[in-house]
């Protein structure tokens, strides 16, 4: 009885340092993640052409999701929000050399077509894991609203007018960066007016469950979405 009792101590130190290990490459990894978005509203304070804000919680220590954006010159702006395969570590890595790459190919190609094309051949190359991620990206002319974007496999944005009607933009739309190589990618073109909104999100607001397991859905973020223009 004594040495069984030795055994389970044993035992119970060792789980305890491998859970107390990963708990802190979890930890790490969470802040890895949160440093690379923008957290810092108003973004631009001196802009009075733009307003923009963004959110990130994801659901467990460390998530896929995760948006970025930036100034390409005074009157171009990139949007950018994308959701890794998985969870964890290697999700908090991919997401970290895909906001990467987006950085690095939109300063020489201003087209989001292009630049998705030559992100998912980037991702894809030696991606044993097959690993993949959803995006979108969009990049807009404050001066004029005009917005050129390109969707690899993620959720449709929605235009918010002021009159509260809500438009989603499904097309063009491509496949999941990073797990085909030489997929194609067009570039859309749309057009944004005075007091208009571009609106951005993950499948973590849609499929998002309650304690009765039943989705948040699109029907009712497009209600919600809506309300935002009253």
């Amino acid at each position: 009885m004594r040495d069984s009792l030795k055994t389970y101590i044993a035992d119970l130190a060792e789980t305890t340092a491998a859970r107390e290990r990963l708990n802190g490459e979890l930890r790490i990894a969470h802040d890895i993640q949160m440093d690379l978005v923008p957290k810092t509203f108003p973004a631009f304070p001196e802009r009075k052409d733009m307003e923009l804000f963004a959110i990130i919680e994801p659901a467990k220590e460390v998530g896929g999701d995760f948006y970025d954006f930036f100034l390409l010159d005074e009157d171009h702006i990139v949007l950018a929000i994308g959701d890794v395969s998985g969870k964890g570590v290697p999700a908090a890595l991919f997401m970290a050399v895909t906001r990467s790459f987006l950085r690095s190919e939109f300063k020489v190609d201003a087209d989001p077509g292009r630049v998705l094309c030559r992100v998912n051949d980037e991702l894809s190359e030696g991606n044993e894991s097959c690993m993949f991620v959803t995006l979108f990206c969009a990049v807009v002319r404050l001066s004029d609203g005009s917005v050129a974007y390109a969707n690899a496999g993620h959720n449709p944005p929605a235009v918010l007018r002021p009159s509260g009607s809500v438009e989603w933009i499904a097309r063009p739309r491509g496949s999941a960066a990073g797990a085909i190589p030489g997929s194609d990618y067009n570039t859309g073109n749309l057009k944004l007016q005075e007091g208009e909104v571009l609106f951005l999100y993950t499948d973590g607001v849609t499929e998002a469950m309650n304690a009765t397991s039943t989705l948040y859905g699109e029907a009712r973020l497009t209600r919600v979405v809506a309300k935002m223009g009253e």
